[in-house]
């Protein structure tokens, strides 16, 4: 019997650029590229239950443990529903701590998670760990650690949101939120797409002139052994950081408040080694989600741009607020969002080394300065997960050994959450405190 073709799901162009730099990490620093997204809740939290409901919506959602395989070796690869049937279910582990870690720095276990590899081609991309503390009555951890192109971040929270309504019974586990409708803007020709792609190109080349250097220096074959911080500030404090933000950065644009900070935040360990930087290089994702649609849980739909700036533009915070608005508005009027999806599409059909190895050759074995990400509110809206107070969540994605660093922002319930995930060993601890420094007088607008 022919397949039908709802039996495969192509991955997006993100998803194989994502593929890429698995692939490489897998090879040099035996890990996957992966993601986490992390809940802090109260009590309440029936874990056995969370389990047995992972394992339905797996059985009803084959995308959450389909492999990824290319067809004939060469096409692009696809998320293989019609074999999902073979592969496990996702795993859900229940771990119990004492009540007095509730509370404290997330569970090292998860980071851990983030050191470990999936199996795409067996269909292993979700993995669930549950951390009790005093058996839930003090409070409840739970980790979503997944392959990062099963899921982006946006995606991850909707997924959460989805499995909550299906604890609820406002949803089956067979019935997903509505995918937005398609767009009714023109189909752009593959010419046109080529040109948009070698635009894309031509501009990530330019910065190959002052090559970044990462604070992790070029790739290696390091292990990868990452750790996660994760900075809360309090309520007064968060108010203060968005009035800053919305006053400096513009009030659509908050992210670049939050991107120049962590610049200067590197830039900070940079002066303290005593290291010429040449150059900052961080990709910053892009949503390309319609607005107000709630579907669109699965794959990874982002473009990326990219944005350089020279260390004379990092002296000042509000010198490297203007370089970075103009560099955006310059980037959005060149088409460069568009140009990116169109390049990482094209790598749909490359083998997947193609991409990581001409980005580190451009850069002289560097990736980019560090990973950043802003994702606004998280679970704006959303108070309980299956019935439990959420006290807290954010996200904390992989990072290779190079550059070694990840600065990602989120807000849950009026406090600001930082979360640093940075290679074992690159920041000693004095410059760990640096940076911290450094990132809070940036965003609260005060002396060190």
């Amino acid at each position: 019997m022919p397949r039908s073709p709802a039996d495969r799901v192509p991955l997006t162009g993100a998803d194989c650029f994502l593929r890429a730099f698995d692939a490489e990490v897998r090879r040099r620093s035996g890990a996957s590229h992966s993601a986490q997204l992390v809940l802090r809740l109260g009590p309440g939290f029936d874990a056995v239950a969370f389990a047995k409901l992972v394992g339905e919506v797996a059985e009803a959602q084959p995308i959450l443990r389909a492999p990824i395989r290319r067809p004939w070796g060469v096409l692009p690869p696809e998320f293989r529903l019609d074999l999902a049937v073979r592969a496990p279910l996702p795993v859900v582990e229940i771990h119990d701590a004492p009540e007095s870690l509730a509370g404290g720095p997330p569970p090292p276990l998860f980071a851990e998670r983030l050191n470990e590899k999936f199996d795409a081609r067996r269909g292993r991309l979700l993995r669930c760990d549950v951390v009790r503390y005093a058996g839930g009555a003090a409070g409840t951890d739970v980790a979503f650690t997944w392959l990062h192109m099963l899921l982006d971040g946006s995606g991850s929270e909707r997924f959460l949101r989805w499995l909550d309504e299906v604890s609820r019974g406002v949803r089956r586990a067979s019935e997903l939120p509505d995918e937005p409708p398609p767009s009714d803007s023109p189909k752009v020709g593959a010419r046109a797409l080529g040109q948009q792609a070698m635009k894309w190109r031509a501009r990530t080349r330019s910065f190959a002139a002052r090559a970044p250097r990462s604070l992790a220096g070029p790739l290696s074959a390091a292990r990868q052994r990452l750790e996660v911080d994760v900075t809360t500030f309090g309520a007064d404090e968060t108010a203060r950081i968005g009035e800053r933000a919305r006053k400096l950065a513009g009030f659509l644009t908050p992210m670049l408040f939050y991107l120049a900070a962590s610049v200067r935040a590197h830039r900070a360990v940079f002066e303290l080694r005593g290291i010429d930087p040449r150059s900052y290089v961080v990709p910053l994702p892009v949503n390309l989600r319609a607005k107000g649609a709630g579907g669109a849980l699965f794959g990874t739909r982002v473009s990326l741009l990219w944005f350089q700036v020279m260390r004379e533009s990092c002296g000042t915070l509000d010198s490297l607020l203007a370089e970075l608005k103009a560099q955006r508005l310059a980037t959005i009027k060149d088409g460069m969002v568009e140009a990116g999806t169109a390049a990482m599409d094209y790598a749909r059909w490359l083998p997947r080394y193609a991409y990581a190895r001409m980005a580190r050759r451009a850069f002289g074995g560097e990736l980019c300065s560090f990973f950043f990400g802003y994702t606004d509110e998280f679970l704006a809206g959303m108070t309980t997960f299956l019935g439990a107070p959420i006290e807290n969540g954010f996200h904390a994605p992989s990072v290779p050994p190079s550059p070694g660093s990840a600065a990602i922002f989120s807000l849950r319930a009026g406090r600001l959450n930082f979360s640093h995930v940075r290679q074992s060993g690159v920041f000693s601890g004095f410059e760990q405190v640096r940076l911290q420094r450094s990132l809070r007088a940036d965003l609260l607008g005060e002396l060190e």
